[in-house]
């Protein structure tokens, strides 16, 4: 089996790259649970676990207006298949992810519970 290059990202840990066998089982346990898939860009998918939120997985990164929870991980795509990300894709989203510049979740999450109404002001 084929082996691919992803970019890990773990809640309060910074991005790793990690090379793993491209098997629908490895890429599951590395989110813990069925997968989904979100385009970054062209060609670049954030993967996560679909349920995150659902199972109160821990609150990981901001992307754009939404929060990812649990581990996720990105990796390159070509025509729906997964592939390994390129030197510059990891050292890219090493930066974009790294833990200091999601320095400002909590804020976020507090706007997006009062916008929501799901905090009750007392």
């Amino acid at each position: 089996m084929d082996k691919i290059r992803i970019l890990v990202i773990e809640p309060y840990k910074e991005p790793y790259q990690l090379k793993v066998e491209h098997t629908l089982k490895n890429l599951q346990n590395i989110v813990g649970g069925l997968i989904e898939y979100i385009e970054l860009e062209h060609n670049v998918d954030l993967i996560c676990n679909e349920e995150g939120k659902i199972l109160g997985l821990p609150l990981n990164r901001k992307v754009g207006y939404d929060v990812i929870c649990g581990t996720f991980f990105i990796a390159g795509q070509h025509e729906g298949e997964t592939i390994s990300l390129s030197r510059k894709q990891i050292r890219k989203y090493k930066k974009i992810f790294k833990l200091d510049n999601n320095k400002n979740m909590a804020q976020f999450i507090y706007n997006i519970l009062l916008k929501n109404g799901g905090m009750n002001e007392q």
